[in-house]
């Protein structure tokens, strides 16, 4: 191999093990499902202990919480429903509000500002989507939220 060879091929090398890293992260196949689009890696199966302090907040009508990308809500009535955590429009935090027994995103300005039924669908864009909805099931002070 000529010097010249050595130096292209090594430079060729390099360039592709400095930015490999960039190429896969781009790629589709190696996306992270993200709960609000129905995505199955990591699917959503935990509990919680209402009599723990962390978890206090959802002792109270009207109250709501954040776990593993779930919001957990306790309507008015005192029922617990569980949606997504990011609004299907550009992943922006979703807040529970109570008074008017519905989501919210998070991102109000620019034209944001998703509105989403208790149930998760879309009331006001721009959302694209419905919020996944999960399960709960109350057992004694134990909350389970499932797919």
């Amino acid at each position: 191999m000529k010097r010249k060879e050595f130096f292209t091929t090594l430079g060729i090398s390099a360039g592709t093990v400095m930015f490999a890293p960039y190429l896969v992260s781009c790629s589709k196949g190696n996306a992270v499902a993200d709960p609000g689009t129905g995505g199955t890696p990591g699917a959503i199966d935990f509990t919680l202990d209402l009599s723990l302090p962390a978890n206090a907040a959802l002792n109270t009508n009207g109250n709501s919480m954040t776990n593993s990308g779930v919001l957990i809500a306790r309507t008015s009535s005192g029922s617990f429903v569980a949606v997504a955590a990011a609004c299907t429009h550009q992943g922006s935090a979703i807040l529970f509000d109570n008074a008017n027994t519905r989501f919210n995103c998070s991102n109000t300005g620019a034209g944001h500002g998703s509105q989403y039924s208790i149930g998760g669908a879309v009331i006001a864009g721009p959302a694209p989507k419905a919020l996944k909805l999960y399960n709960t099931q109350l057992t004694g002070t134990k909350l389970r939220v499932f797919a």
